[in-house]
């Protein structure tokens, strides 16, 4: 037989072995999918250190009985990791103690998750630890003793506090629809840069100050105050201490945000601290905390904008 007719027939050959070794493989998997498509309005999450319902009202969701905003990109993880749960094998079951330790679905180590619609519940699952891997964990699901390696990284998604997965956006509003800032430094008299009309129309005025305003440096410094979010939220009463540094006023279509912010100058017998800013807002009941790197347009002087 010619050498290449024994390497065709030998390629054959292997090709079938391939083929008919994928086909065992295929018919022996494992994996199972948990779906659902209902859209959740109410997750509960259940450990060891702080239990959290989030609740959705309208288009916003809410944490606990603080009624803390949640970030969004958050729960869309919690949402699309609960909606198609891949369980690629069952390594044990919650009837033995072993497996219970084995896998970490202990009391203290534990989280159930459970996701509902209208007060039906639509899934539920209990997560122990992760596997070596790192981006899968072990879980029961549905109430079942069935332990299942499952595919993604669940503990991370869903081991968090209250404070992880509330927004930390203060306000935010479209940048158009700022007309006028109003700036107070502590002592100092009040000073105004406003805008009126738009497009082509776009007039610009400043009170408070002798000065002619450059239109572009006062666009920029006003569409900066579009957005506000925070590195640290406190309680609904000042627990941080200080002394009053600038009042805001930032008008836009419809309301006016008021911002008052305070200074706690940094200890200069204490080698590495900072000075702190911390604020209250009209649109928030809760204190917050601002970064030293986010504080430059608040203190901005009228000279600062002029030609």
């Amino acid at each position: 037989m010619k050498t290449r007719k024994i390497v065709l027939i030998t390629a054959d050959l292997i090709l079938l072995v391939v083929g008919i070794i994928q086909i065992i493989v295929g018919a022996r998997s494992t994996v199972k999918t948990f779906a659902f498509s209902e859209e959740p309005d109410t997750i509960t999450i259940e450990k060891s250190d702080e239990n959290l319902t989030i609740v959705k009202d309208g288009d916003k969701w809410y944490v606990n009985s603080e009624r803390y905003e949640a970030n969004d990109s958050s729960i869309d993880s919690m949402i699309e990791f609960a909606q198609d749960i891949k369980a690629l094998d069952r390594v044990g079951s919650l009837s033995n103690a072993a497996s219970v330790l084995k896998y970490e679905f202990d009391e203290a180590n534990a989280i159930k998750v459970t996701f509902s619609a209208n007060s039906k519940e639509l899934r539920t699952f209990m997560l122990g630890k992760d596997a070596a891997t790192g981006i899968q964990c072990y879980a029961t699901i549905n109430g079942t003793n069935d332990i299942y390696l499952i595919e993604g990284d669940y503990r991370n998604i869903f081991d968090k506090t209250s404070d992880e997965v509330r927004t930390k956006v203060v306000y935010s509003e479209d940048a158009v629809n700022i007309s006028s800032v109003s700036i107070t430094r502590a002592g100092e008299s009040v000073w105004t840069v406003s805008r009126h009309g738009d497009a082509e129309d776009l007039t610009w005025s400043v009170t408070g100050a002798n000065i002619t305003l450059d239109s572009s440096k006062a666009a920029e410094w006003l569409n900066s105050f579009n957005s506000l979010s925070t590195t640290n939220w406190h309680g609904t009463t000042d627990d941080v201490g200080g002394e009053p540094y600038v009042n805001v006023e930032i008008g836009t279509i419809g309301k006016n945000i008021k911002l008052d912010i305070y200074l706690r100058p940094a200890d200069p017998e204490l080698q590495g601290t900072t000075d702190l800013y911390y604020a209250k807002c009209s649109e928030s009941p809760y204190w917050f905390e601002i970064p030293g790197y986010n504080m430059s347009k608040y203190q901005k002087t009228p000279e600062d904008l002029q030609k």
